[in-house]
């Protein structure tokens, strides 16, 4: 074979599916091919001009600003999504971002570590904790540490503080594991029942009820001696069957007794009757069920299996648990272990994760202003208010966690406290499984940041923010700079990046090597070569005092949309009869074999291989078919054509 033998598509100008044509141009002398970029998005006129209406490719800013809808989103979904993936020591509830509470630790001497601290209750102007057998006992005033006053033979499973009318002294009740109930009035001399065991106790108003048997109660006649036995046998009810044992008793913001069992709720009718409340609870028939509860605003919350649902005041059931969150994939799951309302503002709950053996804090509840969309996607809330006034509403969001977390322990209680603290302010009291006692002021604000007495966690915080697209979730983004703003960014109180390009959990993050401590806003450039499609990115907060928190209203992510190049052809196909090739040949094909070879390829639904004048082989689509006039260079006159265009098929 001759060493300058022609390359295909010669003798001919193309080659479409394996068939060689030849192409004319507009005019003579002109380009018979031509191939250009498809025209991108950046050609697309924006709806507005917000950072989301800024040309993607060149350089668009988007930022993350309020978090208040909550934790749980694991990526993306549309621009501002006002979620996160999950916290550590951030308080995302409220906005501008924060650090999380500080809390303080104290362990008693001769704890019961394995049964952990069971139930805070005030007695007097005491504020006192149970620990297996044990009854803990607070220092007065602001010493914060605690003793032992009572040992027990058995383990105490339930206690509750009821004042008679009867008599006006007030009494701690305490249900034992086995063996007769005891009471005390000053935390220092005990009393044991003559006959009667307990497993839980209530009071709904000024009646004192008391579950002895495990679907058994007693009701004190109204005003009677509340340590005499004989004023308990009048009134005797049953709930449910002696399968499922009682676990506590409960009241309703409407002041509902409602009975826990392991099976699920109870309540009695007018007449003393038992009805259970919410059959689809026994599908979570577990030792712990309706241990773990509290009170917020006019719910009544009850955690059975990981499930938390709140009871209203007509008895009816919403599920508000994090396990409702269908798109949280992070590290912080569990079930609610406890949950205390602090005022109207938010409660605090409790999870711990059985598989890693973590327990977290995390807030429940947040303001929104009008027109938010709650986590849950049946959650509109309209923040007009049955006043019309506009006012911010709160919404079911769950935040965290506030805290670091609580590796070996759960928190099995909170409660929350006004004893030996500056009026005008609580404390929150935590009790974990392992007897360590934790504590923490609670703001006097619904934003922490406008109470001057409240401190914070110190150190190194953070908050995952979603897997970033961009809203591009098959393209690659470059990513050109970071940036933070916020109304106190200084040198003690400032933020950093960590960032994957690759948001593989097994992946690394990588530290973007700047500090962003300059008041208001501050911003950095990426490496050149920082490119993705999908990003992972933590932002962290640092101070160094318990007195002050970095404010973060905003950090922003600068990138462009870096789209495949697709590349589009144009040629007039050449139809005519009597062409000849490139080297003189006549073809022997007409204008109708001609038009009908095209037309199939026009009319194939995916690509077909051609060979270009360049001699390069691509695979092409083609997408516009139409009749023309071309000159024949060749022939040197005009012919009729086919005008087709094609696009590379990547």
């Amino acid at each position: 074979m001759s060493l300058y033998a022609k390359r295909s598509p010669w003798p001919y100008h193309v080659v479409i599916s394996g068939t060689g044509f030849l192409i004319g141009s507009q005019q003579a002398g002109q380009p018979a091919l031509v191939s250009v970029e498809t025209q991108s998005i950046s050609q697309v006129a924006p709806p507005d001009y917000s950072y989301a209406g800024a040309n993607p490719t060149n350089d668009r800013e988007e930022p993350f600003q309020q978090m208040t809808l909550g934790l749980g989103l694991s990526i993306q979904e549309k621009w501002d999504d006002q979620r996160y993936v999950a916290a550590n020591a951030v308080d995302l509830s409220v906005w501008p971002w924060l650090m999380g509470p500080e809390i303080n630790t104290y362990t008693v001497a001769s704890v019961d570590a394995t049964r952990g601290i069971g139930k805070f209750f005030e007695l007097g102007n005491a504020l006192y904790a149970t620990n297996g057998a044990n009854v803990l006992k607070k220092a007065a005033g602001t010493t914060d540490t605690w003793s032992v006053v009572k040992t027990f033979p058995q383990p105490i499973l339930d206690v509750v503080v009821f004042t008679s009318n009867f008599d006006g002294v007030q009494r701690a009740f305490f249900a034992l594991s086995s063996g007769v109930a005891q009471w005390t009035s000053d935390g220092a001399a005990y009393t044991a029942m003559a006959t009667f065991t307990a497993l839980a106790f209530t009071v709904v108003g000024k009646e004192f009820w008391w579950a002895d048997d495990v679907n058994r109660l007693r009701k004190l006649d109204t005003n009677a001696d509340p340590t005499n036995e004989a004023n308990y046998t009048s009134l005797i009810f049953r709930t449910g069957d002696r399968s499922a044992s009682i676990t506590s008793l409960l009241v309703t913001a409407g002041g509902t007794l409602v009975v826990a069992k392991t099976d699920g709720l109870y309540t009695l009718d007018a007449a003393g009757n038992d009805k259970e409340l919410f059959p689809f609870l026994r599908n979570a028939d577990l030792p712990d069920n309706g241990k773990r509860w509290g009170t917020f605003e006019n719910g009544l919350y009850v955690a059975y299996g990981n499930s938390l649902g709140r009871v209203d005041a007509d008895l009816s059931w919403t599920s508000v648990g994090p396990d409702d969150l269908s798109g949280n994939a992070s590290g912080l799951s569990g079930g609610v272990t406890a949950f205390a309302g602090v005022e109207t503002m938010f409660a605090y709950a409790a999870l711990f994760d059985k598989d890693t053996n973590t327990g977290y804090l995390c807030k429940f509840g947040a303001w929104v202003s009008f027109g938010a969309r709650g986590p849950r996607t049946s959650t509109l809330v309209s923040a007009i208010g049955s006043q019309g006034t506009g006012e911010p509403v709160h919404i079911d969001a769950w935040h965290g966690s506030v805290s670091i977390p609580f590796v070996g322990r759960a928190i099995q209680h909170l409660f929350v406290s006004q004893l030996g603290i500056a009026a005008g302010h609580t404390r929150t009291y935590i009790g974990f499984s392992d007897g360590s006692i934790g504590w923490m002021l609670n703001p006097c604000t619904p934003n922490p940041a406008g109470c001057s007495a409240y401190r914070y966690f110190v150190g190194d915080a953070w908050v995952d923010l979603p897997t970033w697209h961009g809203g591009y979730h098959a393209s690659q983004k470059s990513l050109r700079h970071f940036s933070v703003t916020g109304p106190k960014i200084d040198a003690n109180n400032y933020v950093t990046l960590e960032y994957k390009l690759d948001p593989t959990p097994s992946t690394l993050f990588t530290a973007l090597a700047h500090t962003f401590n300059t008041p208001v806003y501050d911003r950095f450039k990426f490496p050149i070569d920082a490119a993705c499609t999908l990003a992972a990115l933590r932002v962290h907060l640092h101070n160094t005092s318990a007195t002050s928190s970095p404010l973060v209203s905003a950090v922003s992510l600068g990138h462009a949309l870096r789209p495949q190049r697709i590349m589009e052809f144009q040629a007039d196909i050449l139809c005519a009869d009597g062409l000849v090739r490139r080297d003189g040949v006549p073809i022997r094909m007409g204008r109708t074999q001609i038009q009908k070879l095209i037309e199939a390829a026009v009319d194939t639904p995916g690509a077909v291989n051609v060979t270009l004048p360049d001699e390069t082989q691509q695979q092409l689509m083609f997408t516009e078919y139409s009749l023309m006039q071309s000159f024949d260079e060749i022939g040197r006159k005009w012919r009729g054509s086919l005008r087709v265009k094609a696009c590379s098929w990547i």
